[in-house]
């Protein structure tokens, strides 16, 4: 089966925290983020996911060597495929999402004295 992806995947290993919105009361919990592209990502996580499960993300880039500021990153995502993954000691699972939006949020650096 042939590469199916649009958007190139960066491989990254950082983490991430989830909030399951639709939940009540709101649900937070945190994973680790694989890799991602522009229009989805992958993160292990040791809360089961159901596919179609609505979630916002929130994790953050790390610094550029000529600028030296993190990039906070907020995207909406929906659970495409959730699978168990073997041979971990505390149940562990694989988190496919497509991103519906992702907003890029720089910090804002004062000059002020």
């Amino acid at each position: 089966m042939g590469e199916r992806r649009k958007a190139r995947r960066y491989e990254l290993y950082l983490p991430v925290q989830v909030c399951l919105s639709r939940e009540r009361p709101v649900e937070f919990f945190t994973g680790q983020l694989r890799d991602v592209s522009r229009s989805g990502v992958y993160f292990h996580s040791n809360v089961p996911l159901d596919a179609g499960t609505g979630m916002e993300l929130t994790f953050s880039l790390p610094a550029e060597k000529e600028r030296g500021t993190t990039v906070l990153v907020r995207a909406s995502a929906k659970a495409l495929r959730v699978s168990p993954l073997a041979g971990e000691e505390t149940p562990l699972f694989g988190v496919a999402a497509t991103i519906d939006r992702i907003d890029f949020i720089r910090p804002v650096i004062s000059s002020a004295a």
